[in-house]
């Protein structure tokens, strides 16, 4: 495949050394009932998703005590501020005591995109902190962009290999289609959707072994992961929330560990 070989730079394409935290750190510094409470942190929030770094947090939440009624009516009336909630409700990721435990265990997750449910990935993702864990559960951001510059000046050779389409998932009958590739440029952007562990599998079930040249690349874009200098790494607060431009930027997370009297929770959200 035949690709436009051009650098994306700009302000989505940072590294952990040129990324200022006032890019991406937002203190929330006036009460809930005061009208730009929420109208200020979403302009600027969606600045950071759209034309920034591609991720915002927004610190100082009170949301001590709220219930998971609150928490689904804070997360849907100022996503909707900056993008259009997915209609399934707010997922709480990690739950309390004696309550089922979905989406995460105590272990690191390696970078990824969320794949999402239909239609597709969702172009933003929330996490709002609620608890933290005891020890560990730092958040972890790479840019995408930045990701492909590298691939583009160290094995140009195999960045095509990243522009050609992936299955993401398990195939099964009831999995809708998530097939699309790793880069694709786009209206003038460039969309990135990566997660390495369901791509195997995806491929696996679709009963399309990958190809020594597209392992080749996956693990070229793996081997760059593992620079530290892309990394922004950060701990999440009670109160905080995460947003990330799903298309752009990768994210993880450290391992955890956790009192069981009183569980790490977050809740999730994805918008488009």
């Amino acid at each position: 495949m035949l690709i436009d070989a051009t650098p994306i730079g700009g302000p989505m394409a940072w590294t952990r050394s040129t990324l200022r935290e006032p890019d991406w750190l937002h203190h929330i510094d006036q009460p809930l009932f005061h009208a730009s409470a929420l109208t200020l942190p979403a302009k600027k929030a969606k600045a950071a998703l759209e034309e920034g770094p591609g991720l915002m947090v927004i610190r100082g939440w009170p949301v001590e005590g709220w219930s998971e009624e609150q928490i689904d009516q804070l997360c849907y009336t100022f996503g909707s501020l900056i993008g259009t909630p997915r209609a399934q409700k707010t997922g709480l990721v990690t739950t309390g005591e004696n309550q089922p435990r979905r989406g995460m265990d105590d272990q690191g997750l390696a970078f990824h995109t969320d794949r999402g449910g239909p239609p597709g990935p969702p172009h933003l993702v929330g996490l709002l902190c609620l608890r933290a864990a005891v020890r560990g559960g730092e958040s972890l951001m790479v840019s995408g962009h930045s990701v492909h510059d590298r691939l583009l000046e160290e094995r140009p050779d195999l960045l095509p290999e990243l522009y050609e389409d992936f299955h993401f998932g398990a195939g099964t009958i009831t999995d809708f289609d998530r097939v699309y590739p790793v880069f694709e440029r786009r209206a003038g952007r460039v969309r990135v959707q990566y997660n390495r562990h369901w791509i195997e599998r995806g491929q696996e079930a679709a009963g399309k072994p990958l190809t020594p040249g597209a392992v080749a690349a996956l693990d070229a874009f793996d081997e760059i992961l593992t620079d530290q200098g892309l990394v922004l790494r950060f701990s999440l607060r009670p109160g905080d929330l995460l947003l990330v431009n799903n298309d752009v930027v990768l994210h993880g997370r450290t391992a955890f560990t956790e009192d069981p009297r009183a569980r790490r929770r977050l809740a999730r959200i994805w918008l488009d």
